[in-house]
């Protein structure tokens, strides 16, 4: 590319992958540099400049002042001088008289070394000197916009004033084989040039000597004076100009050939590799001088003195011991003296770590570098951008015909809004068509799920068109191929992409609008019309003004028809989340709809893009990106100094945005990407899609189970996410987590716990967290539920005709021996084991003998208590087998199980003793048998029945319920010790025609315990519980159970 100019007022900066906030309106890379021009952006902004160097060389960079906010530069490829602050590497363009200030002889070319203070040195004052018309120079300042004019015409002398340099705000001249007041004749003196009050003024310097003659471009200074080379007698000298008294003086005599001139705020010398380094006080000239730094050095560089040490090119070499020590693999040009005693260099360890740098030296006497401005390297033209997710695909001219080079990032907004950039890595070959007539591009949809999206022209045999249209991915995974929607069409354009799927217009003499899906083909088909993609949500207008529908791809139904209340049938659509842009261009209107608050937000319309919550537009007047906040309609400017490419709309090839992230990136005038954040707050993530298996079977062996398996293409990249599966039992959870994710989200699970342990069977929910890419607040994304079976026993759950299922089950006696479960929220579901004695009390009971279904206790008429194990499902039989637990059971009149007394997990007994009434705690033990008893309380006889409840606050614990002989009902808690908590009444005159409640568990598939009871005339009643310690009014269920003996 050629010389870049840069425009007036124009600010420019180069920072490479470094965070800079935006405030006051200066986005760097160039940025309006007039006061109060820009609308001031928003301060949580980070911005961000990717390099995609063109070679191994970097940019030339001529440092030429130093001032005390500041500094004077040039760059390769840019036209005229460059001032930077050193506070935030802002950069402006210095202007003459004439606009840019384009440098001259002796400093024309870039590579030549320009005699110090030609454009100044020592203050925020640059020279700008016109040698083509008559010596006048031009004094700038930055930040502001008015020039003074030293003319040097109009000095004391009556012939023509040479320029020597300008030090401070002193401009230094000089005249030989002058007539000075057509009296005295000099054959050659200097002269003093400022402003004092405004006014020009002009001073012959004192002391300068008779017959010295000036050694040409040897010189240095700061604000307050210089050091001058001349030769006198043959001897070449060094005197001190001090400004203040216009006073010259000789400081060294003897001088070697060709010194470089040393000069501090309390020291003056000069230096050769042969001599060394000579220093004096600048207080006392006629001071001996001292040499710390020996001749003979091989390093080269001009010489600048910081604190104890002399830099020279990229070593520095210490005064105090001579030692020498690398600062810079490599340099450009010269070290420049600061006025606060430090220094400036060029360089780095390449293309990519190219900087000005500031040299100080350390409070330890040590030297230390601070990097000022990144010095942006050499770039081919930016062909295309593609951004989707935070990938970030760069296209860049090759030179060669059509096909573009692409290099492929990955962008991270951290929590605290900081944007960062991963390391370039190279993509494929761009070979999409430019949507721009007669532009050279690679128009680009960024799509990371599948890759980014263009399209090309190929021969298609069966259309017979010679131009057809196909839709293609850049894919760069290695081993992978591209995707491709072909529809047998031509001379057409991409509407939209988002993610897997793509909205295409045909052209031709029947043009239409074809809906694919990559990997899927055409979806639809149907007449052109406005239309956007959020994902598998398609939007379009509709013929009524104003009026637009959304239709889910996925599930081909239509999900929304809304009134943007625009007037008008639009032309363009766009949509993200919950914001659609519309664009009419028959009225000249355009506005954001809000699908959430039903109201429609005015934009301006032009080259526009919608990111979550803003449009974009690229103003290619004012040449900025102009940010419009969809909430409120409030505008900034983005980006300023945005190259208008002499097109009506240039998106997605100089400028574009993301969707799913809200970054926005664009080609600067150095043809370097740059990447911002926006400030607005972007919206929760959601999934565009959701799956997730109903069914789960813990992992028993390899051919026997069933992992259960979430999937989700979500609406924007997370930090992190997680799965949490509550159990619908309660209290029971296990979580799933993950990391960072673009734009997929997977997890599995196999039913038990980070431990191994199982989880209870029956109803689970699940629920999808994340946290947004740039967010600090984890959001619920989607929520579902999925049923397991083969895991832990769930309390009086012995199956169901599928299979154990979570729920309570009801056991029967009939008189004729059988026993049998009655599965079912009705009870309705039999399975029957016959040949017991009519005289057994059975005990539901948890899982004792470790195989995940639930055992039974049996207690014989001769006072025996066994535990039988009949398996999930299977009926209890006399025969089936049992553990032993002793005799004597007989002297306790009530057996019954509340669940989990201890917190060891597994289920307890509670036995009330009918002669004394005391109640008594049996732990169930870790070998499948009962402890020794423990007492808990003392004559419970005042209770006509205690039932064993389950959980009935969703604490995990077993809770007791005990009726009174008044037919209150009261509550106990467990405490997960053993024990119980106080009791609460909570029914008056209850149960009094009950001969049997049982604490079920649940029936209702809502987690919650519930209560089951037969009256006297046989009818079975359900008292739902409310997960809170208490239970609604009664439900009948069926009649007809008086005739079974017992129920438990």
């Amino acid at each position: 590319m050629g010389r870049h100019a840069l425009r007036r007022g124009r600010l420019a900066a180069a920072v490479s992958i470094t965070s800079l906030a935006v405030v006051a309106g200066l986005v760097p890379l160039l940025v309006d540099s007039a006061a109060g021009t820009a609308q001031a952006a928003e301060s949580t902004r980070s911005q961000i400049v990717v390099d995609t160097p063109q070679t191994a060389t970097p940019r030339r960079e001529r440092l030429l002042a130093a001032g005390e906010t500041g500094f004077l530069h040039r760059q390769g490829e840019v036209s005229g001088l460059l001032w930077t602050s050193y506070a935030d590497g802002t950069t402006v363009g210095v202007e003459g008289p004439d606009g840019v200030y384009e440098p001259d002889s002796p400093c024309y070319y870039i590579n030549e070394t320009c005699p110090s203070g030609w454009y100044g040195q020592g203050a925020d004052t640059v020279a700008l000197p016109d040698l083509r018309d008559n010596d006048p120079v031009s004094l700038w300042t930055p930040g502001s916009a008015d020039l003074k004019t030293v003319d040097l015409s109009s000095t004391v002398s009556t012939g023509s004033t040479d320029y020597i340099g300008t030090f401070g705000s002193t401009v230094v001249a000089y005249d030989q084989d002058s007539v000075i007041h057509e009296e005295d004749v000099a054959d050659q003196w200097l002269e003093l040039n400022d402003f004092v009050d405004g006014k020009q003024r002009n001073r012959v310097v004192t002391g300068y000597p008779a017959g010295a003659s000036r050694y040409v471009g040897s010189q240095t200074g700061d604000a307050s004076g210089a050091l001058i080379v001349y030769t006198l007698e043959s001897t070449l000298r060094i005197g001190y100009l001090d400004f203040a008294t216009a006073k010259f003086t000789e400081a060294f005599t003897g001088v070697d050939n060709s010194p470089q001139l040393i000069l501090t705020a309390d020291r003056v010398g000069w230096y050769t590799a042969a001599s060394g380094l000579h220093l004096k006080p600048r207080t006392d000239l006629t001071a001996e001088e001292t040499v710390p730094v020996a001749g003979g050095a091989t390093t080269g560089g001009l010489p600048v003195l910081v604190g104890d040490w002399l830099l020279l090119g990229t070593v520095a070499v210490s005064l105090t011991d001579g030692s020498a020590r690398t600062l810079l693999s490599s340099a450009y040009g010269n070290p420049l003296a600061t006025p606060d005693g430090g220094a400036l260099v060029a360089g780095g360890t390449g293309t990519t770590d190219w900087w000005v740098q500031r040299v100080t030296q350390g409070a330890d006497g040590t030297l230390e570098l601070t990097k000022v401005l990144k010095v942006p390297p050499y770039e081919k033209d930016t062909t295309g951008l593609a951004l989707s997710r935070g990938h970030l695909r760069i296209a860049k001219a090759t030179g060669s015909s059509g096909d573009s080079t692409t290099t492929n990032r990955t962008l991270s907004t951290a929590s605290d809004g900081t944007l960062s950039a991963s390391a370039a890595t190279e993509g494929q070959q761009a070979v999409a068509d430019c949507p721009y007539a007669d532009t050279a591009c690679a128009g680009l949809w960024g799509d990371t799920t599948e890759g980014d999206v263009g399209l090309i022209t190929y021969y298609d045999d069966e259309s017979g068109y010679e131009d057809a249209d196909r839709l293609v991915t850049h894919d760069d995974t290695a081993g992978s191929s591209s995707y491709v929607l072909e529809f047998g069409t031509h001379e057409g354009r991409i509407v939209d992409v988002s993610d897997e799927w793509a909205v295409y217009n045909s052209g031709g003499t029947s043009p239409a609008q074809y809906v694919g899906e990559f990997g899927q083909g055409q979806q639809l088909k149907r007449s052109i019309r406005a239309a956007a993609l959020d994902g598998p949500t398609l939007w379009s207008a509709t013929s009524t003004a104003g009026q637009l529908t959304s239709y889910s791809l996925e599930t081909e139904k239509t999900l929304s028809t809304v009134q943007t209340g625009s007037g008008c049938v639009p032309d363009e659509l766009q949509a993200v989340g919950h914001w659609v842009y519309w664009s009419c261009a028959t009225t000249g209107k355009a506005g954001v709809y809000d699908t959430t608050a039903k109201t429609s937000v005015p934009v301006t319309p032009g080259d526009v893009l919608l990111g979550d919550g803003f449009t974009v537009r690229h103003d290619h007047t004012a040449d900025t990106l102009v940010l419009t906040d969809a909430a409120t309609a409030a505008t900034s400017v983005l980006a300023s100094a945005v190259p208008d490419s002499g097109l009506a709309a240039d998106r997605r090839y100089r400028w574009t945005v993301d969707e799913y992230t809200g970054l926005v990136a664009w080609t600067g005038a150095l043809e370097q990407v740059h990447v911002s954040t926006t400030g607005v707050t972007p919206s929760n993530p959601t999934a565009y899609t959701s799956w997730g298996d109903y069914y789960l079977y813990p992992k028993v062996s390899d051919a026997d189970y069933k992992t259960w398996n979430g999937y989700w293409l979500l609406s924007r990249p997370v930090s992190s996410w997680s799965v949490t599966f509550t159990s619908v039992q309660g209290g029971v959870t296990h979580t799933i987590t993950g990391g960072p994710a673009t734009a997929y989200v997977s997890a599995a699970w196999n039913g038990k716990t980070a431990s191994g342990a199982y989880l209870p069977n029956g109803e689970f929910t699940w629920k999808l967290k994340a946290t947004g890419l740039g967010s600090a607040t984890a959001a619920t994304v989607k929520s579902g539920s999925v049923f397991m079976s083969g895991g832990a026993a769930v309390r009086r759950d012995y199956g169901s005709i599928d299979g154990v299922d979570g729920r309570g089950d009801l056991i029967t006696l009939s008189s004729s021996g059988a026993l049998t479960y009655r599965f079912g929220t009705k009870f309705t579901e039999p399975r029957a084991g016959t040949g017991w004695p009519s005289t057994i009390k059975a005990v539901p009971f948890g899982d004792l003998s470790g195989d995940r279904c639930n055992d039974l206790l049996v207690r014989l008429a001769s006072g025996a208590l066994r535990l039988y194990k009949p398996g999930c499902g299977s009926a209890a039989k006399p025969s089936t087998a049992y553990t032993a637990l002793g005799t004597g059971w007989n002297q306790y009149d009530i057996l019954t199980s509340p669940g989990d007394l201890t917190g060891d997990g597994r289920a307890d007994l509670i036995a009330r003793n009918s002669s004394t009434g005391d109640v008594y705690l049996y732990k169930a033990t870790s070998a499948g048998k009962l402890s020794a008893r423990v007492k808990l309380y003392s004559n419970w006889k005042g209770y006509k029945k205690i039932i064993g409840a389950g959980d009935l606050n969703g604490d995990g614990r077993g809770d007791l319920l005990a009726q009174d002989k008044s037919n209150e009902l009261w509550r106990y808690y467990g405490t997960g010790t053993g024990t119980f908590g106080a009791r609460t009444k909570l029914f008056n005159d209850w149960g009094a025609s009950y001969n049997v409640i049982i604490g079920v568990n649940d029936i209702t598939d809502d987690g919650k315990a519930d209560l089951v009871s037969r009256d006297s005339s046989g009818t079975l009643w359900r008292n739902a519980g409310n997960g809170a310690g208490s239970f609604g009014g009664r439900t009948k269920i069926s009649t007809g159970w008086g005739s079974y003996k017992a129920l438990f």
